[in-house]
Formats: C-alpha cells, structure tokens, sequence
C-alpha cells in the first residue's frame, strides 16, 4: 500500500523545515520581494501615514499561503507597511515567541487562542485563515462508522483534539465512538499510521497529503465538514497600538487572496519551500483551498470553541466571544 518514492517523503520535509529554520531564524524582511508594479490587481489607496512595521509568526501549514504571497509578491510594500515574517516548525517554539513579546501576530486556532487568554496572554482573533485538518486512515477505513473503538492518533487538548469530536458528533455518534491515542509530535503520529499501529490519525497539511500521497485514505477533512478552526491573531497590544498596520496587513492579505485563487500552484509553491518550509515534493498531491477574503469566525464555530474548552476544563466559565475576538480590521 505504501509507495516507497514516498516512504522518505517526510524525511525530507523535515530536513526541508529545518534547513528553512536555520535561513529564516532573523525573520525574513521585504528585501524577498518582487517588484509588483505591473500585477492586475488594483489596491485601494494608503492613508497618508507613517505605518510601524509588525513581525508575523507562521507555522509550515497552508493557511499561511495569503501572508506569505503578500509579502513576496510586494503587497504589504505597497500598503507603505514593513512585515517581517518569522516560521516556526513547532506551535511550542511560537508561543514561546508570542509570550516574549516577539510577535505582533501569528497564524494560529482557536483553541489556541482560548488557552492563550486563559493563561494571560492578551492575544484576539482578527480574522479567519484556510487551513485543514484531514482524517487520514489505514485501508479497510473509508467511514467515521468504521473506525468504531479504533484507534485514531491526535495531540491532546489541541485544535485536532477539538476538530476530531465535532467530526465525529457531525457524524452522528458521541465522541467516545473512537478509542484516541495521544502522540503530540506529528512525525511520530506518521510513523505509528505507517506501522499500522493505530487505524487512523487527524492531520494538518502537508503531513495529510503526504500520508494520502502514500496510499493511505482520506475520510474527510474540515473544509468538507465546514467547520474551520484556522485564524490569525494579534497581540492586544498590537491592536491598541498598530490599527492603521492592520488593517493595511488585512488589505494586502486579502490581494493575496486574489492572486492565490486565481494562480496554478504550481507557479508560486516554491515561495512557500523556501519561506514556511513545505517539501517540494508535496507540490505534485497537494490541493490548496478556495482562500477567503478576511472574515471573522463564524458565530457556532465560536461558541463550539468556547463550550468544548469549558467541557475539558481550560478555561473559566467567564470566557465569551468578545474575549477571543477583535473587529479591528474591519472597523
């Protein structure tokens, strides 16, 4: 089942990764960027003020498609606006960086974001991101149904955690249906799907096209549940402070969204090898989503963040939607 081009497929995305850790450890400034004087899309014009520059940190997943092809392709440029963008392979290494002041903002979930405010970290949702998490199983696997008492492999208390019940609850069972097997690092959450040792694994991208890729089964997925977790979020100091900046990031991140829809992957995938890391080998299997315009979550997918937090116990009761988000980029 397994087609062995690929069995050294995450081998070498992970050295990919970390060969793009070392080049990108300063952060990557506009110097990257092209000249976009003759691209098709027209831009509103800038408020005449001065912008402060802000440091955007991104992890390897392809929500961050829109931040990174406005940053390559001269957008934030032409807001007058200096982003400096900051990978990160892991979420521990970029929440060490939001808690040290390091980043104005950073493409992360909701869950995250509930867990941020809880531990005092003043950090709000600005808008939505397209990323996916993708229900990946061993063969004779087809079916949420199939999977009863099987075991299916996430991190615990995280966003796949938070994404796997409400896939199985929209399936018509409790989450308990499932047996979970908890391995926090997802090449080892790879490894046990290989061996066979678990039925299934939730998966964000590339992993997930990588494992499909390998002739593993794709059961779905949370673009095809519509149930989107994925956002970006800034600091409240940046949103007392740098307002003009975000809404100038939310108008060059929304060009990108132009581009990106109307682009073949094909023509700027090797933007997103050398910037957030992506094996170049993923370019051939991956399917990018339909990008959105910047829009704030959804109202049940909220209120679904806030009851399954309250459910595991981690968070207060006092938490509201007005805590996780900020209408700033659309005041």
């Amino acid at each position: 089942m397994i087609n062995n081009n690929f069995k050294f497929l995450m081998f070498l995305m992970v050295c990919s990764l970390l060969a793009t850790l070392v080049a990108c450890s300063s952060g990557i400034d506009n110097s990257t960027e092209h000249d976009s004087t003759n691209d098709y899309t027209e831009i509103e014009p800038v408020d005449d003020v001065e912008l402060n520059e802000l440091t955007i940190g991104l992890m390897p997943s392809i929500d961050a498609f829109p931040v990174v092809m406005a940053h390559y392709l001269g957008y934030f440029k032409d807001e007058g606006l200096t982003v400096h963008l900051q990978p990160f392979l892991g979420t521990a290494n970029r929440d060490a960086a939001l808690q040290a002041g390091e980043l104005d903002a950073a493409t992360v979930d909701l869950v995250a974001v509930g867990l941020f405010i809880e531990a005092g970290l003043p950090i709000r949702v600005t808008g939505s991101t397209n990323g996916r998490f993708t229900l990946v199983a061993n063969e004779g696997f087809y079916s949420i149904e199939d999977l009863a008492d099987e075991a299916v492999v996430i991190s615990y208390n995280t966003a796949i955690d938070f994404v796997l019940d409400q896939m199985v609850q929209l399936a018509g069972f409790e989450p308990d249906y499932i047996e979970r097997s908890i391995v926090n690092p997802i090449p080892e959450r790879m490894e046990l799907l290989r061996a066979g040792q678990v039925s299934a694994a939730l998966l964000p991208e590339p992993w997930a096209t990588i494992a499909i890729a390998d002739g593993f089964y794709g059961i779905t997925n949370t673009i095809e549940i519509e149930f989107n977790p994925f956002v970006i979020a800034f600091t409240d100091e940046a949103l007392e402070t740098r307002q003009a900046e975000i809404k100038a990031f939310y108008r060059a991140y929304n060009r990108a969204v132009d581009f990106l829809n109307a682009t073949p992957i094909t023509e700027y995938f090797h933007v997103m090898v050398d910037v957030i890391g992506f094996s170049p080998d993923v370019v051939n299997h991956l399917v990018v989503p339909e990008f959105t315009h910047n829009q704030l979550p959804s109202s049940d997918v909220l209120d679904a963040t806030i009851e399954w937090l309250l459910s595991r116990e981690l968070v207060s009761e006092e938490m509201t939607i007005d805590d996780l988000v900020s209408t700033v980029a659309f005041d």
